[in-house]
């Protein structure tokens, strides 16, 4: 039981951290945009402008899960900033890292302008945990009134800059062991089974939705598996960093003899972005029952244009996967077959954020039009076929079974008919009440609460003012899906609860 407990427990965390990553992910489609017009239209300072983004990412993601993890406080993100420079100079200085060394690659980096430990995005979230647990420890303490001056907020880039030097006397004996953890597993993602590991992705990155835990699983592939040499001879790591620097310097094929098929961990989502999850909604819809179509059109025709635009898939999924385990199971494993056949058929597509129709001509066509080999065309390929598959799955699916899919069960008053302040003080109640809530946030189409008990929690009910999945992570862990509204709703819910 305890160890239950203890597993419960961690996949709350889990998806505290989760929320965090959002927030510095969503810097990625600026600079993916910048640089992928900045190609187009042959501007370096465009390009230069989208790689400086890439270039600093960990310092980056340092200040964004500060920020994620401690309210949004402001202070928070200079306590990060703060432990990136004096962990890195600590490191530095304890191994003697020279700038030199940094510059070959290999374990070592130049971060932030420090000769450091070659961590990636990891050093800086490692940096953004500890920023952000020093402001939720600290910034209420009392000092001694002599020492006035320095209490509460101000204390917390203090308290974060001693304990960065201790995380930095500590980090170069600890990281050579995630290191190698992190190099075997490189090996074995891009080794000689790289199809079977694309289908591992795209089938584990789906089942994990509805807990939220796929921005856990992602970065690692993205940012930390996969070794390019650029053309200065710097060492960088990760299939999305490594997809953007190829642009950058110019290499079409996105190949080299240090990392091959740059793509191959971001394009399977096309072909369920914009032809499958689609066809998914037009199915439901088709199989609404008479009286609801007009509600469930407006519902599904929605989740349907945000997915195709965007790529961005929880209002479709939250429609089906709570109600119908075996077309969450089907899509997880049609993910899964979808990123492996875009890897065999040699596609190298990016995504910036997600594989919306955006990233698609951004990151697919636009820079086939420079000579470079996305092969675009594979994703409509195979998205065709995987719609008539999504298509007639479901409809027998929810025929046979009688799943109750948008517009074949009562539906009462949507979420958009109501003000965020009248949504947020149903959302309060169905929660437990306010002294029952312990932390707001969100991530794009999601409110991410921390409850002090989770059985007070009415999941019917807030399923009955719009909320599209309530989804429970640990014993305090509450996701309430509200679609692109959550981030709004969750602000003025913070507001009202002064939190």
């Amino acid at each position: 039981m305890n160890v239950l407990t203890g597993f419960i427990k961690s996949l709350s965390k889990l998806s505290m951290i989760g929320r965090a990553l959002m927030l510095p992910i969503s810097l990625l489609p600026a600079a993916g945009l910048l640089l992928a017009f900045g190609d187009k239209f042959h501007l370096p300072l465009m390009m230069n402008a989208g790689g400086v983004i890439f270039d600093n990412l960990p310092l980056l993601f340092a200040i964004g899960s500060a920020v994620g993890l401690a309210s949004e406080s402001g202070i928070a993100a200079l306590s990060a900033a703060v432990s990136v420079f004096v962990t890195n100079i600590t490191i530095s200085t304890v191994l003697s890292i020279t700038p030199e060394m940094a510059s070959q690659g290999g374990k070592y980096a130049m971060v932030v302008g420090i000769p450091s430990l070659q961590m990636g995005v990891f050093g800086g979230l490692i940096c953004g945990i500890l920023a952000a647990w020093c402001y939720n420890r600290f910034h209420t303490m009392q000092l001694p009134e002599f020492l006035g001056f320095f209490s509460g907020k101000r204390f917390v880039a203090i308290a974060t800059a001693f304990m960065s030097f201790i995380l930095g006397l500590l980090l170069p004996y600890v990281w050579q062991h995630i290191q190698a953890g992190i190099d075997a597993l490189s090996v074995i993602v891009n080794g000689d089974n790289q199809a079977a590991s694309t289908f591992i992705f795209g089938l584990t990155e789906r089942a994990l939705i509805p807990l939220g835990l796929h921005h856990i699983w992602y970065p690692s592939f993205w940012y930390s598996f996969g070794d390019y040499t650029t053309q200065a001879g710097q060492v960088i790591h990760g299939d999305q960093t490594i997809w953007f620097k190829m642009l950058e310097e110019g290499t079409k094929s996105f190949s080299s003899d240090t990392y091959q098929n740059a793509g191959k961990f971001m394009q399977g989502e096309f072909p369920l972005m914009l032809f499958a999850l689609p066809a998914a909604c037009l199915a439901m819809y088709h199989e609404a029952h008479t009286k609801n179509k007009k509600i469930a059109a407006g519902i599904l025709f929605s989740a349907a244009l945000t997915c195709f635009l965007t790529g961005i898939t929880e209002p479709v999924e939250f429609t089906f996967i709570f109600v119908a385990p075996i077309l969450y199971v089907f899509n997880a494993i049609m993910a899964g077959l979808s990123y492996m056949t875009m890897y065999l058929m040699h596609a190298h597509i990016a995504k910036s954020f997600s594989a919306g129709l955006i990233d698609y001509i951004s990151f697919g066509i636009l820079p086939s039009f420079n000579g470079y080999e996305t092969n675009y065309l594979n994703a409509v390929i195979i998205g065709i076929p995987m719609a008539l598959i999504y298509y007639f799955t479901f409809r027998f699916v929810i025929r046979r079974f009688d799943v109750k899919t948008p517009g074949r069960t009562e539906v009462s008053a949507d979420a958009k008919d109501k003000t965020d302040d009248e949504l947020v003080t149903e959302i309060v109640d169905l929660l437990g009440g306010a002294k029952n809530i312990d932390s707001v946030g969100s991530c794009i189409t999601r409110l991410r609460i921390e409850v002090l008990d989770g059985s007070k929690v009415d999941k019917e009910g807030l399923n009955g003012v719009g909320a599209r999945g309530v989804v429970f992570v640990g014993d305090k862990g509450v996701q309430v899906i509200f679609g692109a509204r959550a981030q709004f709703i969750a602000q003025a819910m913070a507001a009202s609860l002064g939190k």
